[in-house]
Formats: structure tokens, C-alpha cells, sequence
């Protein structure tokens, strides 16, 4: 061993009054390259070992002062004196000393004289004896604190004797007071779940009768009260002399571990806001009914929220939330009737699950037969027609349900979820709160739907788009007065296609937003091209959506599209729906003043075929008012008269709004619209939407006028 792994020698005290003694002793001990310090009174001894604690203290009993039962005492009271190792000297016939001693903490006692060789065996067995027990009490400390980070404790029961002893561990991992089960009565059951005390019964009679283990969860509840699970593990062990037998185990605190996978298993089979299964877990329990082949008529329904997740875009995610939950609730209570469902004994109950954002599934068994799931349809349909009250917000749904007939329309929990969603996309298209069994020409529309959807983004990504321009004109003097910009899909196979058959889906799928940049930069550009021209300045309205309209910092992107192609905000009017304008009014409110403080003209497009609050028309700082074709179409001059046409003008004119009449096709129609005093209209009546480059002349002519009613002006200032 080198000097510097060489373990340091061991420092003994010795602690006598006597000097010819601690000489010799010393002389002894060094021998056996021991470290020696001496001490000649018993308050010495205790000032030493309160600064320096020795490996080994050797004390004389009688000694002036301090005698050696006080010095022992003080000793096992320091910080580290409990375990050293402390030698009495005594005479040889002071028995009751070494009693005494012992009790005082003496380790062991040698007699007084003694051989220095005897003295320095004594000193090396101590210490070798102490080195030993620290290394076992270091074990057992490690031991200890593994068990308490595991909650791990150990137990014993005799059966022969219904004895059984729980380790002081197993009482601290358990909140049981150590000694507070009397072993001799088998009261550790006293402290298991009344539930869950037979099974443990058993289990420990099996497995002694039989000589197995046991392995086993259960509850307890201790003494104070608070109710654990924990794993109750055992082995036999028999006695080969008396072959009876004895379990021995451990019983681990498992609660935080249970509940940790009890949390991990619902979030993985659960949804965390309505708490109903999820996609995954509702597969896996229709799959278990379809593969058990009970052969009774069962139904799947797939129910879309239509706007969900538009609602969450403009009002966060805390309001969807609460919706989703209402919407939930109502769903249950609607299935809460078994009118439509007629149960044999044990059958299962209808199995809700929420799919996606705002999305549920719905499974039905035990049908009478399958079209009844069309009354359940319409139940749940009704659960949802009723407005939502989110905080002071009012807010109406749509709902479409695609119902799916197993057997009929799949064999595989999978295949009948997806075709009973394909015949809830179906349904979006027959109006609003409707529901539509599945049929297989669906998947033929679904995937026409799909084709379209990708043939759009690719549309997008390669700018197939171009914008034609319907004239709005004077009703009076037949002039054009501006424009509305209609967006037109130059498909590269199927040609031209109008927005009727696109708009749509580019709005489901959010393409609504990079087209509706799209027309709004190349309008602006298109009036700057007619300015450079010398044409005049006109105004040109573009629809915007609702979902376009929600979107955060509205007016300061527009106003960033419109200036980098060298356009006017002023030049632009944006027309919007009375439904999209309703939804949220405060909210609209303030995003339509701050279009309007931006320079933006504001259009209400469509009017009369929406709910609009007459209080929030006058609030709104709408500029046009635009009267919806449905109204204009059965316009006859002289044979009806139209209170209708003429209480929205009369609105309008209230009002001190611009109004526009949209789908003028007759001069009956234009005539009637003169009368009543209209301000502006279009429609086939004065022209198609055209590109821009086939209006020129209408721009050339108006310029013209323009300049004629200029110089007109000019002159009769002149002349006065």
C-alpha cells in the first residue's frame, strides 16, 4: 500500500489520572501503529472528544472530578460519540461498576493492571469490531433510505401462530405507527379496504395451503386515514423439521405509481375536456361488439359542430372549450330517453365519444332496427338548435350527423367510422341541422370533394386565379360608378369555373384566407394600371369572409397589401354578410371602425336574407347597403307593389346609407328601383363581369362625362 492510499492509523484516547499507566498503555499501542493521545482528567477527555472524536477511548472509572460513569455519558450525548468504541478499566473485583459501566454505555471493560499485550489485543478487536458494525450500520442506512424513496417495507406471518410483523419501514411507508398492529392478532387486516379484505385472505391462505407466492394490489387504509394502494408480494418458506409453512414479503406503497398510470390510461383513451372516450378507445369498443357477432341491429353516427373551430378563432380556445363541453352535456342528456332504443337484458349503452375538435361519435346498440337511429339523429340534432351561452356571448350552431349501418356499411370498426363521416360531409350540403345515411355513391362525392380541395391548393400555389369586374351604375344617369371584383379559377383541364363551385371548400379548409390576399393585392394593382392610364379613380368592393374577418390586425394588413402594390384604401370597399357582421357584434364593432379609420369603404352585401339588429345597423359605420337579388327578381312595375323592397329602402334612406341593388336583369326591375329611389344597381340588365382589360371604354367613357360635367361646371361659374 503507497503512502497515499495507506488508510490513516487509528487514534485511540486513553483517559487516566494515573502517568505511569498512560505511559505504558501508550508505549503498547504505538507498537501496534496506533495514534495516542492522552487526557488526565475525565473534562479533558470530554473537551478532546468534542473537537476530535477518537476511534477508541480507553477510561479509568475512578478518577478525581469527573469521574468515568459522567465521562461515558457525556461521550454517547456528542454528535459522534454514540458508536464509538469506549474500553472500562476496572478493578478486578469492582463488579458492580462493570454493571454499571455497561449501563452508562461502556462498550466493554478490561481489568486494571493489565499486560500492555493483552491492553493492545482488546484495542485491535474493539476496533476491528467497530469498523464492522459502521460498515453494517452504513448498509443498513442505505438500505433504509432505498426503501423509504421506494415506500418498501418488509413482513412476516407465522400462520401456525397468527402472528404477523410488519418492519418499522413497512409502518413508516404504510402511515402506521410502528408497534401499533398487535402481531399476535393478525391485524394488519384490520387496516386493509373492507373491499379488497377477502381477496387479501385468500390470496395469503392459497398461498400457504399451497406453497406459492402472492402477488397483489389492494387497498389500506392506516390509522391516519388517508387510503393507499399497495403491492402485497410474498414466498413460502417451510420449516423442514416441523414442514410448516410461513409467508415472507414486502408490501410497497405503489398510489403515486397507480394513479400516475391511471392518469397516463386516460389521457390516452379519454378526451381531457368532455372526459368521453376518445378515437382510440372508441374504435377498440365498437371493434369489440362488431367482432363479437351478437348479430342485433347497432347504428354508428358521426355529429359535426359546423363553425367550431371558426368560433375558437375568434373567441380562444377557453370559449370552445366551455362550448364543446356544453355541447357534450346535451348530447348525454338527449341519450338519457330510451325511446328509441329497445334493450334486451344487459345490453350496452349508447357509446358517446368526442373524435376531434368538433367532432363526436355516437354508437348504438340493441336497435329495434337501424332506421331507428334516425329518431336518435333528430334528438340530437335538437339538443344542439338551441343558442350557446358563452359569458355574454350568444352563439347558434350548425349540426350534420352521418349515420352508418355495420354489416350494411362495413364489417371493420374503422371502415364503418369513416363511411359514417362520409355521410356527414355529405349532409353539410343539404342545409343546416341535417343528418344522411351513408351510401356508397358518397365515397364517389367525397372524393370528387377531395380532387377539388387539392386541385384548389395547387391553384393557389400557381396563381390559376384571375378577376372579373361586374359594373355598378348610376341609377339615374346610367353611369359607372365602380365595380365589384369576382374572383374566376382558370382550371388548367376543366377551364373556367366560378366561384360557386370552389368557395366553399376553400373556406372549410382555410384557402379562403391566401386567396382573398390575392384578390385584395391584385385589385390594388389594377387601379394603379387605370391611374397611370389617366383613367379616374374608382371604387372596387370585394367580398371578404367571415373567417377572413376574424383574423387578428385586420385593418393593418389590409392596409399593408393594398400600399405595396401602390393602391388607396379609399378605393376599396369591402362588402360583408349580415351573418358574419352579427356574429360577435361588439367585437365587429370595433374591427369595422378601425377599417374605417383606415380609409376602407363598408358594404353590408346580401341584405335581408340574414338576422341584422336594427341598433347595430346604426352603430356599424356601414357606408352601402346591398339589396339581396332574391328580392329583386319578382319585381313587376305597376302589377304588385313590394312593402318589403320598399321598407329596406326606406331603411336605407333613413339611414343615410348608399344603396345597391344586386341582380337587375329587367328595365321592369330598374324601373321600379328608379321609383322608389334606389341609388345604384348591376346585373346582366347593363353587363356581365368582364376582365378588366374589355372595361376600358366604360373607364374612357366616364372620363369623358366626367370631363364634359367638369367644363359644364366650369363655364357657369364663369358666366355668374
Amino acid at each position: 500500500m503507497t503512502a497515499s492510499t495507506r488508510r490513516p492509523l487509528p487514534l485511540a484516547l486513553i483517559v487516566d489520572d494515573d502517568a505511569t499507566f498512560r505511559m505504558l498503555s501508550r508505549m503498547s499501542l504505538e507498537q501496534d501503529e496506533l495514534l495516542v493521545e492522552e487526557a488526565l482528567s475525565g473534562e479533558a477527555a470530554v473537551e478532546f472528544a468534542s473537537s476530535t472524536m477518537p476511534d477508541i477511548i480507553i477510561l479509568d472509572l475512578q478518577m478525581p472530578g469527573m469521574g468515568g460513569f459522567a465521562v461515558c455519558e457525556h461521550i454517547r450525548q456528542l454528535p459522534h460519540g454514540r458508536f464509538v468504541p469506549i474500553l472500562i478499566m476496572t478493578g478486578l473485583d469492582d463488579v458492580d461498576s462493570i454493571a454499571q459501566a455497561y449501563e452508562k454505555g461502556a462498550t466493554d471493560f478490561i481489568v486494571k493492571p493489565c499486560h500492555g499485550l493483552i491492553l493492545s489485543q482488546r484495542v485491535r478487536y474493539m476496533l476491528r469490531a467497530g469498523r464492522t458494525m459502521n460498515a453494517l450500520r452504513a448498509r443498513e442506512a442505505q438500505l433504509a433510505q432505498a426503501q423509504r424513496i421506494a415506500r418498501l417495507g418488509g413482513w412476516e406471518w407465522d400462520p401456525s401462530g397468527d402472528r404477523m410483523d410488519l418492519s418499522e419501514a413497512a409502518c413508516r411507508t404504510l402511515g402506521i405507527l410502528p408497534g401499533s398492529i398487535d402481531p399476535a392478532q393478525f391485524s394488519y387486516l384490520a387496516c386493509v379496504h373492507e373491499g379488497d379484505r377477502e381477496p387479501v385472505i385468500k390470496a395469503l391462505q392459497r398461498a400457504r395451503a399451497e406453497g406459492t407466492g402472492v402477488d397483489m394490489d389492494h387497498r389500506l387504509i392506516p390509522r391516519d386515514g388517508a387510503e393507499r394502494i399497495v403491492r402485497l408480494r410474498g414466498e413460502t418458506q417451510t420449516d423442514h423439521h416441523t414442514h410448516a409453512r410461513r409467508l415472507v414479503g414486502t408490501v410497497q406503497d405503489v398510489t403515486d405509481e397507480r394513479a400516475a398510470e391511471t392518469k397516463i390510461y386516460f389521457l390516452a383513451n379519454y378526451d381531457s375536456v368532455t372526459h368521453l372516450p376518445n378515437r382510440t378507445l372508441f374504435l377498440h369498443r365498437v371493434g369489440q361488439v362488431l367482432a363479437s357477432g351478437a348479430g342485433v341491429p347497432d347504428a354508428l353516427l358521426v355529429i359535426h359542430l359546423d363553425r367550431y373551430q371558426r368560433i375558437c378563432e375568434m373567441h380562444g380556445p377557453r370559449c370552445g372549450e366551455h362550448l364543446i363541453r356544453e355541447a357534450a352535456e346535451r348530447l348525454r342528456q338527449s341519450l338519457s330517453s330510451d325511446l328509441t332504443v329497445a334493450r334486451s337484458s344487459g345490453a350496452a349503452s349508447p357509446m358517446l365519444a368526442r373524435l376531434s375538435d368538433g367532432q363526436f361519435a355516437l354508437f348504438l346498440t340493441d336497435l329495434a332496427a337501424p332506421e331507428d337511429s334516425a329518431r336518435v339523429a333528430r334528438n340530437c340534432l335538437d339538443a344542439l338548435r338551441n343558442p350557446f351561452q358563452i359569458e355574454s356571448t350568444s352563439l347558434t350552431l350548425s349540426a350534420y350527423i352521418g349515420i352508418a349501418i355495420p354489416g350494411t356499411d362495413g364489417t371493420e370498426a374503422e371502415q364503418v367510422l369513416r363511411n359514417a363521416g362520409t355521410a356527414a360531409q355529405s349532409a353539410t350540403g343539404t342545409g343546416p341541422n341535417r343528418y344522411q345515411f351513408y351510401s356508397d355513391a358518397m365515397n364517389a362525392s367525397l372524393a370528387a370533394r377531395i380532387g377539388l380541395e387539392q386541385d384548389l391548393r395547387s391553384a393557389i400555389a400557381g396563381n390559376q386565379f384571375l378577376l372579373h369586374y361586374q359594373p355598378k351604375v348610376d341609377i339615374l344617369s346610367e353611369q359607372v360608378i365602380g365595380f365589384e371584383a369576382l374572383i374566376r379559377w382558370q382550371h388548367p383541364a376543366r377551364g373556367l369555373i366560378a366561384p360557386a363551385e370552389f368557395i366553399q371548400v376553400a373556406e372549410e379548409e382555410a384557402l379562403i384566407m391566401p386567396m382573398t390576399d390575392w384578390v385584395i393585392r391584385n385589385v390594388a394593382r389594377q387601379q394603379r394600371i387605370w391611374h397611370k392610364s389617366g383613367l379616374a379613380p374608382i371604387a372596387v368592393s370585394i367580398n371578404v369572409s367571415g373567417l377572413y374577418f376574424r383574423q387578428a390586425h385586420l385593418a393593418a394588413h389590409l392596409k399593408e397589401l393594398v400600399f405595396a402594390e401602390g393602391g388607396h384604401p379609399q378605393d376599396i370597399e369591402l362588402e360583408l354578410t349580415e351573418s358574419v357582421l352579427m356574429t360577435d357584434a361588439e367585437s365587429t364593432t370595433t374591427i369595422l371602425r378601425e377599417l374605417k379609420e383606415s380609409g376602407f369603404r363598408l358594404a353590408i352585401d346580401d341584405f335581408g336574407t340574414g338576422y341584422s339588429s336594427l341598433a347595430y345597423l346604426q352603430r356599424f359605420p356601414i357606408d352601402t347597403l346591398k339589396i339581396d337579388r332574391a328580392f329583386i327578381k319578382d319585381l313587376k312595375l305597376g302589377k304588385e307593389d313590394s312593402p318589403i323592397m320598399r321598407a329596406i329602402v326606406g331603411m336605407g334612406r333613413a339611414l343615410q346609407l348608399h344603396l345597391v341593388a344586386e341582380g337587375v336583369e329587367t328595365l321592369d326591375q330598374l324601373a321600379f328601383l328608379r321609383l322608389q329611389g334606389c341609388d345604384t344597381y348591376q346585373g346582366y340588365l347593363f353587363g356581365k363581369p368582364l376582365p378588366a382589360h374589355q372595361l376600358q371604354y366604360l373607364l374612357q367613357d366616364r372620363l369623358s362625362n366626367e370631363t364634359s360635367r367638369t367644363r359644364d361646371r366650369l363655364r357657369t361659374r364663369l358666366a355668374n
